[in-house]
């Protein structure tokens, strides 16, 4: 399961003040490889809220990106011995390690999973020069203070295929490879739900909502349209009023249904009473992938990046097999078609992303990232202080 979104932005600020005094790694970066050249296809645009969806990208995009991948490869089993250093929230699975080196069998992943202590750790290692992660990751939100550091490598994905509608949410370095969201999860034979969160302020919810204290970004597209004061009164009536509880595990009484309601995103409890529903005001964003500037084997970050991101029976597999329901949800900005092959946990996760995007949903983007910050840290302090 990979939760990057749910580090508060404010958290990392904090980690990163260790940066001042990191030294200048020992260890020499790979030279980046070099692209192809950017596709001349023209992509088939159609607008999910902030996001643009390239209907022709496997016809017109695909073929560029996936004829640069054996290329890499060679560069990348040649780097370091073939070693790939994966440093995410949650360790990869071998489920997931053993489908990349089907088709990419000498290079040697060594994954790890980090939850909290993520950007602490690659920020150590820069300081010690240790061997680093090869990749970095996140939310436009999350990702924010290493970015601003200097951590992502500047390339230029659009020269190895990657149409430039892709870059446009978070920098250009910021490969897009999933979605997430805020979304209503709930017991469907105990309750239903409101449309909105201020829905969730009739007496009848008294008792019945969850929450986790490390998840205000629940909050935040509200607060971007209506406004911080309107959001922190809202947070402060759901607790005051007894209907919403902070609960570091809300899956149990979810499934039990004594707490029929979890404020939270993406659902990954196969139990069949179990449903997940945007709302009005919900946040659904991007998450991103790039290569670490320190990373010792470049050529297998990129090439970890554009298979997981992009790689169709890759993905069938994520939207069909069981195995990877706890997988994110692809890009959105990739076909209607992937998504319409989904079964399981991820069809019902990825229509109700998708349905929050057409309905328009709040999306971090680069552009606004700050006053995104802003709002994340103020729906912090009025769900925690």
């Amino acid at each position: 399961m990979v939760k990057r979104n749910t580090l508060v932005a404010t958290a990392a600020v904090g980690m990163l003040f260790l940066s001042a005094c990191a030294g200048t790694s020992e260890a020499t970066p790979e030279a980046l490889p070099t692209g192809a050249g950017a596709s001349d296809a023209t992509c088939d645009a159609s607008q999910l809220g902030a996001i643009t969806r390239c209907e022709n990208f496997y016809e017109d995009f695909w073929p560029g990106i996936d004829s640069q991948l054996d290329t890499i490869y060679e560069t990348a089993k040649a780097t370091d011995g073939g070693r790939l250093v994966i440093w995410d929230w949650y360790e990869q699975s071998p489920e997931v390690v053993a489908e990349f080196n089907k088709r990419f069998p000498d290079i040697t992943i060594e994954s790890r999973g980090l939850t909290y202590n993520l950007s602490s750790a690659i920020i150590s290692a820069k300081a010690t020069g240790e061997r680093n992660t090869d990749i970095v990751s996140g939310s436009i939100v999350t990702t924010a203070p290493m970015y601003d550091e200097g951590y992502w490598e500047k390339v230029d994905w659009t020269e190895f295929g990657v149409p430039e509608e892709f870059l446009t949410i978070g920098a250009p370095e910021m490969v897009p490879d999933s979605i997430n969201g805020s979304l209503m999860q709930y017991n469907s034979d105990k309750i239903e739900v409101p449309d909105s969160l201020d829905g969730l302020l009739d007496p009848k919810y008294e008792g019945k909502v969850s929450i986790a204290g490390y998840n205000p970004v629940v909050f935040e597209a509200y607060g971007m349209a209506e406004g911080e004061e309107a959001m922190v009164d809202l947070i402060t009536e759901l607790k005051s009023s007894g209907t919403m509880q902070l609960m570091e595990d809300q899956n149990t009484p979810l499934s039990s249904g004594d707490v029929p309601i979890s404020l939270n995103q993406t659902l990954f409890n196969p139990n069949p009473s179990l449903k997940v529903a945007p709302f009005e005001h919900a946040g659904v964003w991007a998450q991103f992938s790039g290569v670490n500037v320190d990373a010792k084997n470049k050529a297998a970050a990129m090439l970890w990046i554009l298979w997981n991101s992009y790689d169709p029976d890759w993905l069938e597999l994520r939207m069909t097999d069981e195995r990877f329901a706890t997988t994110q949800v692809p890009y959105a900005g990739l076909p209607q078609s992937l998504f319409d092959q989904s079964t399981g946990l991820m069809k019902t996760n990825a229509e109700a992303l998708l349905l929050g995007l057409e309905t328009g949903a709040g999306t971090e983007t680069q552009a606004e990232r700050d006053a995104w910050i802003a709002m994340v840290g103020a729906a912090d302090e009025a769900l925690n202080g």
